[in-house]
Parts: structure tokens; sequence; C-alpha cells
């Protein structure tokens, strides 16, 4: 199974307790909330479903379109 955006999307949304479409795609998750240890379990979930992510990568990642160029181009 891959990751796609809207699933990316309401992940970070569920940790937040937001509605998905309160989660622009450009917007800092940081500024949203999302504070490190949240990071942590949307990443460890995300790489069970997607094994094929770069995981060192992913901790770079400050918004959902980053976090999202990576997953896309690891499919």
């Amino acid at each position: 199974m891959t990751l796609s955006l809207d699933r990316m999307r309401a992940d970070i949304a569920a940790a937040l307790d937001i509605g998905p479409d309160e989660v622009a795609t450009d917007e800092h998750l940081g500024d949203l909330g999302l504070d490190s240890i949240a990071l942590m379990r949307l990443l460890m979930g995300w790489e069970e479903l997607q094994p094929t992510l770069p995981s060192e990568r992913l901790y770079e990642c400050e918004t959902l379109d980053e976090f999202w160029a990576i997953a896309r181009a690891a499919q």
C-alpha cells in the first residue's frame, strides 16, 4: 500500500484534532500545533504503510507539500 495526499492530510488533521480542510499543504505544521511526538507517530505510521519512504528525508520536512513530494517520489 502507498500513501496518498488525502491520507496524509487526514492523518495530520486527526493528530491535531482538526478538520482535514484546515491543513493547508504549504503551512508549517508546527504552526498548526503539531509537536515532535505527534510527528514521530505520523512518520512511523506512514513508514509502515509505505516502507519505501526514505525516513531520513521525512524528518527534515515542515509542510504537507514536502512530505507528499517525498512520498510520491518513493512510490
